[in-house]
């Protein structure tokens, strides 16, 4: 009496061999799909509704000898520059009648030195 063929035997050929392969295309397949969907609403979202800082560079000036007020004044600019370049609208904190205080970006004086 023979002995059906066995996945340790390496006698097994064909679709029986490789069955759970298709299964793992699926299942990546429609998990790409779905992140894709979900993500969608939201790139739309931010391209419309850019995330919001206010930069206070009154609030990083205070406390700073008047020799470094150049390189603190250079240095929120870079960070302004850099935050826009990444998609966040960066406000002056003059602008704005009101905000939540999680909103505004608050430079440590030991931070403000020269990049």
């Amino acid at each position: 009496m023979d002995k059906p063929p066995t996945p340790a035997s390496g006698q097994m050929a064909g679709p029986r061999r490789f069955g759970w392969v298709p299964l793992v295309l699926a299942t990546l397949a429609s998990g790409a799909l779905g992140a894709f969907l979900a993500l969608r609403p939201l790139r739309s979202d931010l391209a419309t509704r850019p995330p919001v800082v206010i930069l206070d560079a009154v609030e990083a000036l205070r406390g700073v000898s008047a020799a470094q007020v150049g390189p603190v004044i250079a240095r929120q600019r870079d960070i302004a520059r850099r935050l826009a370049a990444g998609g966040v609208l960066v406000l002056d904190p003059q602008a704005v009648v009101a905000a939540p205080a999680g909103l505004y970006l608050r430079i440590a004086p030991q931070e403000a030195g020269p990049p």
